[in-house]
Protein backbone atom coordinates (compact mmCIF):
# COMPACT_ATOMS: atom_id res chain seq x y z
CA UNK A 1 0.00 0.00 0.00
CA UNK A 2 2.83 2.40 0.88
CA UNK A 3 4.46 1.59 -2.44
CA UNK A 4 1.28 2.58 -4.27
CA UNK A 5 1.03 5.92 -2.39
CA UNK A 6 4.63 6.63 -3.42
CA UNK A 7 4.00 5.70 -7.02
CA UNK A 8 3.98 8.14 -9.92
CA UNK A 9 0.35 7.27 -10.78
CA UNK A 10 -0.98 8.14 -7.33
CA UNK A 11 0.98 11.38 -7.21
CA UNK A 12 -0.25 12.31 -10.71
CA UNK A 13 -3.89 11.69 -9.79
CA UNK A 14 -3.58 13.75 -6.60
CA UNK A 15 -1.89 16.58 -8.50
CA UNK A 16 -4.66 16.51 -11.12
CA UNK A 17 -7.36 16.54 -8.45
CA UNK A 18 -5.81 19.48 -6.64
CA UNK A 19 -5.44 21.39 -9.90
CA UNK A 20 -9.09 20.69 -10.77
CA UNK A 21 -10.32 21.80 -7.34
CA UNK A 22 -8.42 25.07 -7.63
CA UNK A 23 -9.80 25.77 -11.09
CA UNK A 24 -13.32 24.69 -10.11
CA UNK A 25 -13.45 26.83 -6.97
CA UNK A 26 -12.25 29.89 -8.86
CA UNK A 27 -15.26 29.75 -11.17
CA UNK A 28 -17.78 28.13 -8.82
CA UNK A 29 -21.52 28.68 -9.38
CA UNK A 30 -24.60 26.61 -8.65
CA UNK A 31 -25.65 26.01 -12.21
CA UNK A 32 -26.37 22.30 -12.37
CA UNK A 33 -25.80 22.09 -16.09
CA UNK A 34 -22.49 23.83 -15.74
CA UNK A 35 -21.51 21.51 -12.86
CA UNK A 36 -22.26 18.41 -14.92
CA UNK A 37 -20.18 19.76 -17.78
CA UNK A 38 -17.26 20.49 -15.50
CA UNK A 39 -17.55 17.05 -13.90
CA UNK A 40 -17.53 15.35 -17.30
CA UNK A 41 -14.47 17.32 -18.31
CA UNK A 42 -12.82 16.33 -15.07
CA UNK A 43 -13.28 12.59 -15.61
CA UNK A 44 -12.19 12.88 -19.23
CA UNK A 45 -8.99 14.69 -18.27
CA UNK A 46 -8.44 12.23 -15.40
CA UNK A 47 -8.71 9.32 -17.83
CA UNK A 48 -6.17 10.98 -20.13
CA UNK A 49 -3.77 11.56 -17.22
CA UNK A 50 -4.14 7.96 -16.05
CA UNK A 51 -3.43 6.55 -19.50
CA UNK A 52 -0.38 8.77 -19.86
CA UNK A 53 0.94 7.97 -16.38
CA UNK A 54 0.36 4.23 -16.72
CA UNK A 55 2.22 4.27 -20.04
CA UNK A 56 5.15 6.15 -18.51
CA UNK A 57 5.08 3.85 -15.50
CA UNK A 58 5.31 0.78 -17.70
CA UNK A 59 8.30 2.27 -19.50
CA UNK A 60 10.09 3.06 -16.23
CA UNK A 61 9.31 -0.41 -14.86
CA UNK A 62 10.73 -1.91 -18.05
CA UNK A 63 13.90 0.14 -17.70
CA UNK A 64 14.18 -0.89 -14.04
CA UNK A 65 13.73 -4.57 -14.98
CA UNK A 66 16.44 -4.23 -17.61
CA UNK A 67 18.84 -2.77 -15.04
CA UNK A 68 18.13 -5.65 -12.62
CA UNK A 69 18.85 -8.18 -15.38
CA UNK A 70 22.17 -6.46 -16.16
CA UNK A 71 23.02 -6.50 -12.47
CA UNK A 72 22.36 -10.25 -12.36
CA UNK A 73 24.50 -10.88 -15.43
CA UNK A 74 21.79 -11.14 -18.09
CA UNK A 75 21.17 -8.87 -21.03
CA UNK A 76 17.88 -9.06 -22.91
CA UNK A 77 16.70 -6.37 -25.29
CA UNK A 78 13.00 -6.00 -24.51
CA UNK A 79 11.01 -3.84 -26.90
CA UNK A 80 10.28 -0.54 -25.18
CA UNK A 81 6.79 0.91 -25.72
CA UNK A 82 6.74 4.26 -27.45
CA UNK A 83 7.13 7.09 -25.03
CA UNK A 84 9.01 10.25 -24.30
CA UNK A 85 12.34 10.76 -25.99
CA UNK A 86 14.03 11.20 -22.61
CA UNK A 87 13.01 7.73 -21.42
CA UNK A 88 13.86 6.19 -24.79
CA UNK A 89 17.28 7.81 -24.65
CA UNK A 90 17.76 6.59 -21.07
CA UNK A 91 16.77 3.06 -22.11
CA UNK A 92 19.24 3.14 -25.01
CA UNK A 93 22.08 4.25 -22.76
CA UNK A 94 21.24 1.49 -20.28
CA UNK A 95 21.39 -1.08 -23.10
CA UNK A 96 24.80 0.21 -24.16
CA UNK A 97 25.97 0.09 -20.55
CA UNK A 98 24.67 -3.46 -20.27
CA UNK A 99 26.48 -4.52 -23.43
CA UNK A 100 29.71 -3.03 -22.11
CA UNK A 101 29.27 -4.77 -18.76
CA UNK A 102 28.51 -8.14 -20.38
CA UNK A 103 31.47 -7.77 -22.74
CA UNK A 104 33.73 -6.93 -19.79
CA UNK A 105 32.37 -9.88 -17.82
CA UNK A 106 33.00 -12.21 -20.77
CA UNK A 107 36.55 -10.92 -21.14
CA UNK A 108 37.18 -11.40 -17.43
CA UNK A 109 35.67 -14.88 -17.58
CA UNK A 110 37.86 -15.80 -20.54
CA UNK A 111 40.95 -14.47 -18.80
CA UNK A 112 40.03 -16.39 -15.66
CA UNK A 113 39.51 -19.59 -17.66
CA UNK A 114 42.87 -19.08 -19.37
CA UNK A 115 44.54 -18.47 -16.00
CA UNK A 116 42.86 -21.57 -14.55
CA UNK A 117 44.06 -23.64 -17.52
CA UNK A 118 47.60 -22.30 -17.19
CA UNK A 119 47.65 -23.03 -13.46
CA UNK A 120 46.10 -26.46 -13.96
CA UNK A 121 48.73 -27.58 -16.47
CA UNK A 122 51.74 -25.89 -14.87
CA UNK A 123 54.49 -28.28 -13.77
CA UNK A 124 55.28 -25.97 -10.87
CA UNK A 125 52.91 -25.88 -7.94
CA UNK A 126 51.22 -22.57 -7.11
CA UNK A 127 49.57 -21.66 -3.78
CA UNK A 128 47.86 -18.34 -3.01
CA UNK A 129 46.82 -17.05 0.43
CA UNK A 130 44.79 -14.23 1.84
CA UNK A 131 46.35 -11.48 3.95
CA UNK A 132 46.22 -13.70 7.05
CA UNK A 133 48.05 -16.62 5.46
CA UNK A 134 45.03 -18.86 4.91
CA UNK A 135 45.23 -20.76 1.62
CA UNK A 136 42.60 -19.67 -0.91
CA UNK A 137 43.90 -21.35 -4.08
CA UNK A 138 46.17 -24.22 -5.11
CA UNK A 139 46.71 -25.80 -8.51
CA UNK A 140 46.87 -29.52 -9.29
CA UNK A 141 50.65 -29.69 -9.19
CA UNK A 142 50.75 -28.23 -5.69
CA UNK A 143 48.17 -30.77 -4.50
CA UNK A 144 50.22 -33.56 -6.09
CA UNK A 145 53.53 -32.43 -4.59
CA UNK A 146 52.04 -32.02 -1.11
CA UNK A 147 49.98 -35.24 -1.35
CA UNK A 148 46.75 -33.59 -0.24
CA UNK A 149 43.32 -32.57 -1.49
CA UNK A 150 41.92 -29.14 -2.15
CA UNK A 151 39.35 -29.52 0.65
CA UNK A 152 42.07 -30.33 3.19
CA UNK A 153 44.36 -27.57 1.97
CA UNK A 154 41.77 -24.80 2.18
CA UNK A 155 41.49 -25.29 5.93
CA UNK A 156 45.19 -24.74 6.63
CA UNK A 157 47.71 -21.94 6.93
CA UNK A 158 50.55 -21.93 4.38
CA UNK A 159 53.23 -22.15 7.09
CA UNK A 160 51.49 -25.19 8.54
CA UNK A 161 51.04 -26.77 5.11
CA UNK A 162 54.69 -26.40 4.11
CA UNK A 163 55.84 -27.47 7.61
CA UNK A 164 58.22 -24.53 7.99
CA UNK A 165 56.81 -23.14 11.23
CA UNK A 166 60.09 -23.76 13.07
CA UNK A 167 61.97 -21.40 10.73
CA UNK A 168 59.32 -18.87 9.67
CA UNK A 169 55.94 -17.47 10.55
CA UNK A 170 53.62 -15.88 8.00
CA UNK A 171 54.85 -12.35 8.69
CA UNK A 172 58.43 -13.50 8.08
CA UNK A 173 57.30 -14.65 4.63
CA UNK A 174 55.76 -11.23 3.99
CA UNK A 175 58.83 -9.30 5.11
CA UNK A 176 61.70 -11.48 3.84
CA UNK A 177 60.16 -13.36 0.88
CA UNK A 178 62.71 -16.16 1.46
CA UNK A 179 63.56 -19.14 -0.73
CA UNK A 180 62.83 -22.38 1.11
CA UNK A 181 63.76 -26.00 0.37
CA UNK A 182 61.61 -28.79 1.79
CA UNK A 183 61.78 -32.57 1.44
CA UNK A 184 58.47 -34.40 1.23
CA UNK A 185 56.62 -37.27 -0.49
CA UNK A 186 54.23 -36.66 -3.36
CA UNK A 187 50.96 -38.41 -4.24
CA UNK A 188 52.95 -41.29 -5.81
CA UNK A 189 54.78 -41.72 -2.49
CA UNK A 190 58.05 -40.70 -4.12
CA UNK A 191 60.53 -38.47 -2.34
CA UNK A 192 60.67 -34.98 -3.86
CA UNK A 193 62.81 -31.93 -3.18
CA UNK A 194 60.77 -28.72 -3.51
CA UNK A 195 62.37 -25.29 -3.90
CA UNK A 196 59.80 -22.69 -2.85
CA UNK A 197 59.81 -19.01 -3.76
CA UNK A 198 57.42 -16.48 -2.20
CA UNK A 199 56.05 -13.30 -3.75
CA UNK A 200 53.67 -10.69 -2.35
CA UNK A 201 50.27 -10.31 -3.95
CA UNK A 202 49.35 -6.62 -4.11
CA UNK A 203 46.28 -4.75 -5.26
CA UNK A 204 46.51 -1.73 -7.56
CA UNK A 205 46.45 0.48 -4.50
CA UNK A 206 49.61 -1.22 -3.23
CA UNK A 207 47.80 -2.91 -0.34
CA UNK A 208 49.15 -6.43 0.37
CA UNK A 209 46.27 -8.87 0.05
CA UNK A 210 48.20 -12.13 0.34
CA UNK A 211 51.21 -14.13 -0.74
CA UNK A 212 51.92 -16.48 -3.62
CA UNK A 213 54.19 -19.53 -3.22
CA UNK A 214 55.68 -21.28 -6.27
CA UNK A 215 56.78 -24.88 -5.68
CA UNK A 216 59.45 -26.07 -8.13
CA UNK A 217 60.41 -29.75 -8.20
CA UNK A 218 64.22 -29.88 -8.10
CA UNK A 219 64.48 -33.62 -7.44
CA UNK A 220 66.03 -34.51 -10.78
CA UNK A 221 68.32 -31.46 -10.80
CA UNK A 222 69.55 -32.23 -7.29
CA UNK A 223 70.04 -35.87 -8.23
CA UNK A 224 71.99 -34.90 -11.34
CA UNK A 225 74.17 -32.54 -9.32
CA UNK A 226 74.88 -35.25 -6.75
CA UNK A 227 75.68 -37.73 -9.51
CA UNK A 228 77.98 -35.20 -11.18
CA UNK A 229 79.90 -34.62 -7.95
CA UNK A 230 80.05 -38.37 -7.31
CA UNK A 231 81.18 -38.97 -10.89
CA UNK A 232 84.03 -36.48 -10.61
CA UNK A 233 85.02 -37.91 -7.24
CA UNK A 234 84.98 -41.50 -8.52
CA UNK A 235 86.91 -40.69 -11.68
CA UNK A 236 89.53 -38.85 -9.64
CA UNK A 237 89.82 -41.77 -7.23
CA UNK A 238 89.90 -44.48 -9.91
CA UNK A 239 92.60 -42.66 -11.89
CA UNK A 240 94.65 -41.53 -8.91
CA UNK A 241 95.00 -45.03 -7.47
CA UNK A 242 96.67 -46.68 -10.53
CA UNK A 243 98.69 -43.55 -11.27
CA UNK A 244 100.04 -43.55 -7.73
CA UNK A 245 100.91 -47.22 -8.06
CA UNK A 246 102.66 -46.73 -11.42
CA UNK A 247 104.57 -43.72 -10.08
CA UNK A 248 105.76 -45.71 -7.06
CA UNK A 249 107.02 -48.56 -9.20
CA UNK A 250 108.75 -46.22 -11.66
CA UNK A 251 110.47 -44.42 -8.78
CA UNK A 252 111.60 -47.78 -7.38
CA UNK A 253 113.01 -48.72 -10.76
CA UNK A 254 114.79 -45.38 -10.95
CA UNK A 255 116.27 -45.90 -7.47
CA UNK A 256 117.99 -49.13 -8.47
CA UNK A 257 115.35 -51.84 -8.76
CA UNK A 258 116.01 -51.85 -12.49
CA UNK A 259 119.26 -53.72 -11.84
CA UNK A 260 117.31 -56.65 -10.36
CA UNK A 261 115.84 -58.21 -13.49
CA UNK A 262 113.21 -60.30 -11.65
CA UNK A 263 111.99 -57.37 -9.54
CA UNK A 264 112.10 -55.00 -12.50
CA UNK A 265 110.02 -57.38 -14.61
CA UNK A 266 107.44 -57.65 -11.82
CA UNK A 267 107.25 -53.86 -11.41
CA UNK A 268 106.92 -53.33 -15.16
CA UNK A 269 104.19 -55.98 -15.37
CA UNK A 270 102.18 -54.28 -12.59
CA UNK A 271 102.65 -50.89 -14.23
CA UNK A 272 101.40 -52.23 -17.55
CA UNK A 273 98.39 -53.80 -15.81
CA UNK A 274 97.49 -50.52 -14.11
CA UNK A 275 98.05 -48.60 -17.34
CA UNK A 276 95.74 -50.96 -19.23
CA UNK A 277 93.17 -50.49 -16.49
CA UNK A 278 93.29 -46.72 -16.94
CA UNK A 279 93.01 -47.10 -20.71
CA UNK A 280 89.92 -49.31 -20.29
CA UNK A 281 88.38 -46.77 -17.93
CA UNK A 282 88.98 -43.88 -20.30
CA UNK A 283 87.58 -45.93 -23.17
CA UNK A 284 84.47 -46.70 -21.10
CA UNK A 285 84.09 -43.05 -20.16
CA UNK A 286 84.31 -42.02 -23.81
CA UNK A 287 81.69 -44.64 -24.69
CA UNK A 288 79.32 -43.34 -21.99
CA UNK A 289 79.93 -39.77 -23.11
CA UNK A 290 79.02 -40.62 -26.70
CA UNK A 291 75.89 -42.40 -25.46
CA UNK A 292 74.88 -39.40 -23.37
CA UNK A 293 75.27 -37.17 -26.43
CA UNK A 294 73.42 -39.61 -28.71
CA UNK A 295 76.50 -39.86 -30.89
CA UNK A 296 76.40 -43.67 -31.10
CA UNK A 297 74.35 -45.01 -34.01
CA UNK A 298 73.31 -48.65 -33.86
CA UNK A 299 74.20 -50.74 -36.88
CA UNK A 300 71.20 -53.04 -36.73
CA UNK A 301 70.58 -56.17 -38.74
CA UNK A 302 68.06 -58.98 -38.54
CA UNK A 303 69.80 -62.08 -37.16
CA UNK A 304 68.91 -65.42 -35.60
CA UNK A 305 69.32 -64.82 -31.87
CA UNK A 306 69.76 -68.53 -31.12
CA UNK A 307 72.66 -68.87 -33.56
CA UNK A 308 74.13 -65.57 -32.31
CA UNK A 309 74.14 -66.77 -28.68
CA UNK A 310 75.63 -70.13 -29.72
CA UNK A 311 78.45 -68.31 -31.47
CA UNK A 312 79.21 -66.16 -28.41
CA UNK A 313 79.05 -69.07 -25.98
CA UNK A 314 81.22 -71.29 -28.19
CA UNK A 315 83.86 -68.59 -28.13
CA UNK A 316 83.66 -68.39 -24.33
CA UNK A 317 83.87 -72.18 -24.08
CA UNK A 318 87.15 -72.07 -25.99
CA UNK A 319 88.46 -69.39 -23.61
CA UNK A 320 87.56 -71.57 -20.62
CA UNK A 321 89.32 -74.58 -22.17
CA UNK A 322 92.48 -72.78 -23.23
CA UNK A 323 92.82 -70.12 -20.51
CA UNK A 324 96.47 -69.69 -19.65
CA UNK A 325 96.27 -66.27 -18.05
CA UNK A 326 95.46 -67.62 -14.61
CA UNK A 327 92.50 -65.29 -14.30
CA UNK A 328 89.93 -68.08 -14.41
CA UNK A 329 91.15 -70.13 -11.47
CA UNK A 330 87.81 -71.88 -10.92
CA UNK A 331 85.93 -74.37 -13.06
CA UNK A 332 82.93 -72.97 -14.93
CA UNK A 333 80.34 -74.65 -17.09
CA UNK A 334 78.17 -72.75 -19.59
CA UNK A 335 74.71 -74.30 -19.91
CA UNK A 336 72.38 -73.42 -22.82
CA UNK A 337 68.79 -73.48 -21.59
CA UNK A 338 67.05 -72.77 -24.88
CA UNK A 339 65.98 -74.65 -27.99
CA UNK A 340 67.54 -74.47 -31.43
CA UNK A 341 64.39 -72.89 -32.87
CA UNK A 342 65.33 -69.72 -34.78
CA UNK A 343 64.39 -66.45 -33.09
CA UNK A 344 64.73 -63.50 -35.44
CA UNK A 345 65.52 -60.11 -33.88
CA UNK A 346 66.92 -56.84 -35.18
CA UNK A 347 70.00 -55.83 -33.18
CA UNK A 348 73.48 -54.36 -33.38
CA UNK A 349 75.44 -57.60 -33.00
CA UNK A 350 78.64 -55.93 -31.75
CA UNK A 351 76.80 -54.05 -29.01
CA UNK A 352 74.70 -57.03 -27.84
CA UNK A 353 77.84 -59.20 -27.90
CA UNK A 354 79.34 -56.61 -25.53
CA UNK A 355 76.32 -56.99 -23.26
CA UNK A 356 76.58 -60.79 -23.14
CA UNK A 357 80.36 -60.71 -22.64
CA UNK A 358 80.13 -58.19 -19.82
CA UNK A 359 77.45 -60.10 -17.88
CA UNK A 360 79.22 -63.46 -18.25
CA UNK A 361 82.59 -61.86 -17.37
CA UNK A 362 80.99 -60.55 -14.16
CA UNK A 363 79.76 -64.07 -13.47
CA UNK A 364 83.37 -65.28 -13.78
CA UNK A 365 84.65 -62.50 -11.49
CA UNK A 366 82.05 -62.80 -8.76
CA UNK A 367 81.89 -66.62 -8.64
CA UNK A 368 85.14 -67.49 -6.85
CA UNK A 369 84.10 -71.13 -6.47
CA UNK A 370 83.14 -71.51 -10.11
CA UNK A 371 79.95 -73.39 -10.91
CA UNK A 372 77.28 -73.42 -13.59
CA UNK A 373 76.40 -70.34 -15.62
CA UNK A 374 73.01 -70.80 -17.27
CA UNK A 375 71.86 -68.87 -20.32
CA UNK A 376 68.08 -68.95 -20.90
CA UNK A 377 65.93 -67.51 -23.68
CA UNK A 378 62.16 -66.97 -23.52
CA UNK A 379 60.02 -65.50 -26.29
CA UNK A 380 57.08 -63.42 -25.14
CA UNK A 381 54.34 -61.45 -26.89
CA UNK A 382 56.36 -58.33 -27.68
CA UNK A 383 59.90 -59.13 -26.61
CA UNK A 384 62.42 -61.89 -26.01
CA UNK A 385 63.91 -62.34 -22.53
CA UNK A 386 67.57 -63.40 -22.19
CA UNK A 387 68.64 -64.43 -18.68
CA UNK A 388 72.15 -65.26 -17.45
CA UNK A 389 72.35 -66.91 -14.01
CA UNK A 390 75.42 -67.76 -11.94
CA UNK A 391 76.12 -69.47 -8.61
CA UNK A 392 78.40 -66.76 -7.28
CA UNK A 393 78.55 -64.25 -4.46
CA UNK A 394 75.09 -62.81 -5.01
CA UNK A 395 73.97 -59.21 -4.50
CA UNK A 396 72.21 -57.78 -1.42
CA UNK A 397 68.65 -56.66 -2.15
CA UNK A 398 69.42 -53.06 -1.20
CA UNK A 399 72.07 -52.88 -3.94
CA UNK A 400 70.03 -54.36 -6.80
CA UNK A 401 68.47 -51.04 -7.85
CA UNK A 402 71.86 -49.29 -7.89
CA UNK A 403 74.13 -51.72 -9.68
CA UNK A 404 73.57 -50.05 -13.07
CA UNK A 405 74.68 -46.66 -11.72
CA UNK A 406 78.07 -45.43 -12.89
CA UNK A 407 80.97 -46.43 -10.62
CA UNK A 408 78.62 -48.20 -8.22
CA UNK A 409 80.13 -51.34 -6.79
CA UNK A 410 78.73 -53.68 -4.15
CA UNK A 411 80.81 -53.52 -0.97
CA UNK A 412 81.53 -57.22 -0.61
CA UNK A 413 82.74 -57.33 -4.23
CA UNK A 414 84.87 -54.21 -3.99
CA UNK A 415 86.68 -55.66 -0.98
CA UNK A 416 87.60 -58.79 -2.92
CA UNK A 417 91.21 -58.36 -3.96
CA UNK A 418 90.75 -60.57 -7.03
CA UNK A 419 87.96 -58.44 -8.45
CA UNK A 420 88.99 -55.63 -10.79
CA UNK A 421 87.17 -53.38 -13.18
CA UNK A 422 86.17 -49.79 -13.66
CA UNK A 423 82.64 -49.92 -12.27
CA UNK A 424 81.29 -48.71 -15.61
CA UNK A 425 80.58 -51.98 -17.41
CA UNK A 426 77.01 -52.50 -16.20
CA UNK A 427 76.20 -48.86 -16.84
CA UNK A 428 77.31 -49.28 -20.46
CA UNK A 429 75.31 -52.52 -20.71
CA UNK A 430 72.24 -50.74 -19.37
CA UNK A 431 72.53 -47.95 -21.95
CA UNK A 432 73.07 -50.39 -24.83
CA UNK A 433 69.94 -52.36 -23.94
CA UNK A 434 67.94 -49.13 -23.60
CA UNK A 435 69.15 -48.00 -27.02
CA UNK A 436 67.69 -51.22 -28.45
CA UNK A 437 64.33 -50.47 -26.83
CA UNK A 438 64.70 -53.14 -24.14
CA UNK A 439 65.01 -53.30 -20.37
CA UNK A 440 67.60 -54.85 -18.07
CA UNK A 441 67.30 -55.89 -14.43
CA UNK A 442 68.91 -58.19 -11.88
CA UNK A 443 67.58 -60.62 -9.29
CA UNK A 444 69.37 -62.24 -6.37
CA UNK A 445 68.19 -64.13 -3.34
CA UNK A 446 70.99 -62.54 -1.35
CA UNK A 447 74.68 -62.92 -0.64
CA UNK A 448 76.12 -66.31 -1.57
CA UNK A 449 73.05 -67.37 -3.55
CA UNK A 450 73.99 -66.29 -7.05
CA UNK A 451 72.64 -63.61 -9.36
CA UNK A 452 70.46 -63.57 -12.47
CA UNK A 453 70.83 -60.75 -14.99
CA UNK A 454 67.98 -60.49 -17.47
CA UNK A 455 67.46 -58.19 -20.43
CA UNK A 456 64.81 -57.91 -23.10
CA UNK A 457 64.93 -57.13 -26.81
CA UNK A 458 62.00 -56.18 -29.05
CA UNK A 459 60.61 -59.23 -30.82
CA UNK A 460 57.69 -60.12 -33.06
CA UNK A 461 56.58 -63.65 -33.92
CA UNK A 462 55.71 -62.38 -37.41
CA UNK A 463 59.42 -61.80 -38.09
CA UNK A 464 60.17 -65.41 -37.17
CA UNK A 465 57.51 -66.71 -39.57
CA UNK A 466 58.91 -64.58 -42.42
CA UNK A 467 62.58 -65.40 -41.85
CA UNK A 468 62.26 -69.09 -40.99
CA UNK A 469 62.79 -69.98 -44.64
CA UNK A 470 66.21 -68.32 -44.66
CA UNK A 471 69.51 -69.68 -43.46
CA UNK A 472 69.52 -69.61 -39.65
CA UNK A 473 73.28 -69.55 -39.29
CA UNK A 474 74.91 -66.53 -37.67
Amino acid sequence: MIKFFNSMIFKGVVAHLLLFVILFMSSFDYNVAHFNSVLANYFFSLLFVLVFLIHQHRMIVNVSRQMNQIKNGYLTKDKLPKGTSEINELYGEILKLGEDIVRTQNNLENQRNQLDSILAYMIDGVIATDRRGKIIMANKSALHYLNTTEAELMQKNIVETLQISEQYNFYDLLEKEPEVVIETHDADNEAVSLHIKFALFRRESGFISGIIAVLHDMTEQDKSERERRLFVSNVSHELRTPLTSVKAYLEALEDGALDDKETAASFINVSLTETNRMIRMISDLLTLSRMDQDRIVLDKEIINLTAFLDHQLNRLDQILETDSSGLLTSDFTLVRNYSNRPIWVEIDTDKIAQVVDNIISNAFKYSPKGGVITISVETREKDVLISISDQGMGIPRADLVKIFDRFYRVDNASRNSKVGGTGLGLSIVHDIVKMHGGNIFANSEGEGKGTTFSFTLPYSSENTEVWDDFDDSF
